[in-house]
């Protein structure tokens, strides 16, 4: 699950009933931190795919960040967003 990801990264992942901040540069991984947040809370069952919201600056940038969470997730994401 998390074999793209470094130490840091993880820890961002898994952080327990916390809230993050993620500065980093271009490239570094920030939505594929952000993506794979997503999938393992809704995946842990520490939150519902239906109380959840992500915001992007770009519909691009929404696109690329749906595409990698229907693809982490084992459930049908059709009817989420």
């Amino acid at each position: 699950q998390f074999r793209d990801l470094n130490e840091k990264q993880i820890e961002a992942v898994t952080l327990q009933n916390e809230s993050a901040l993620i500065l980093a540069g271009a490239g570094s991984g920030k939505t594929k931190v952000l993506t794979s947040r997503i999938s393992w809370l809704i995946q842990n069952n520490v939150v519902s795919p239906f109380g959840l919201i992500a915001v992007t600056f770009t519909n691009k940038a929404a696109k690329e960040m749906l595409q990698r969470i229907t693809m982490q997730l084992p459930i049908n994401t059709r009817g989420m967003w």
